[in-house]
């Protein structure tokens, strides 16, 4: 017989308060310019750590300044450090989710009001070497990119587009 152990959560928990964006650091992202016909990415982002709860804040506010609002982020959870449920930006609460089937090198953002709308980024990992990392985000925002997102690291790391 399996036993199945059941943990509650407290749902009533306050959500973990965001640290506050560093204004030194720019931040690392490229977007395609509009709506990509049939592209796999909508952009990149070279986070600088892998704690989401300090790099997101950053991501979210530069992405709520050109109008995109995003209530849920869904990463696998091999590529960053243990993260909170949910994380408070600019007083909004965003959740946060894992799924250890996602490709590693991708982050899913999505809200709206309808939570249809949806951005499938390339995550550059920290340590990637400065022309690696600009090759990939560039690839990944490239119009007609149709590579998925660990395609586009290792085309871009063996010299090839990686679309």
């Amino acid at each position: 017989m399996t036993t199945i152990r059941v943990t509650r959560v407290d749902r009533t928990a306050p959500a973990a308060p965001a640290p506050p964006v560093t204004a030194g650091a720019p931040l690392r992202l490229a977007l395609l310019d509009g709506p990509g016909d049939h592209t796999t990415l909508d952009g990149g982002w070279w986070p600088r750590s892998r704690s989401l709860a300090d790099e997101l804040p950053g991501l979210l506010t530069d992405l709520q300044r050109r109008g995109i609002r995003v209530s849920r982020v869904t990463f696998n959870p091999q590529s960053w450090d243990a993260a909170p449920r949910r994380l408070t930006v600019g007083g909004r609460t965003v959740r946060l989710g894992w799924f250890r089937g996602l490709d590693p090198h991708l982050v899913n953002l999505s809200g709206g009001d309808d939570g249809r709308d949806r951005l499938d980024l390339l995550v550059v990992p920290p340590d990637t070497a400065d022309a690696v990392a600009a090759r990939a985000l560039s690839a990944a925002s490239a119009p007609g990119n149709h590579g998925g997102p660990t395609a586009v690291l290792d085309g871009v790391e063996e010299g090839r587009p990686g679309t």
